[in-house]
């Protein structure tokens, strides 16, 4: 994605997916971290799952970001 972005510019289509991208990324380690916590028995299960439920407004912000933020910013108005 950084590449199409550096070589073709930016674009709400290239943008968007980027971010989401970046918070899947960011989300799947730290879930990953937690589950072999727990496989390993230092860590209770319900950590994992107190993780994967906070996160959940992190992406309801994102596509918030995207339909608020990005019309004006890209002059979709």
């Amino acid at each position: 994605m950084l590449t199409r972005i550096a070589e073709f510019g930016s674009s709400p289509n290239k943008i968007a997916p980027l971010g989401l991208n970046l918070l899947l990324l960011v989300h799947l380690l730290r879930a990953a971290w937690l589950a072999v916590g727990f496989l390993r028995g230092r860590r209770p299960f319900a950590s994992l799952e107190r993780w994967q439920t906070r996160y959940l407004p992190v992406y309801g912000a994102w596509a918030a970001a995207v339909v608020v933020i990005f019309p004006p910013i890209f002059g979709f108005l």
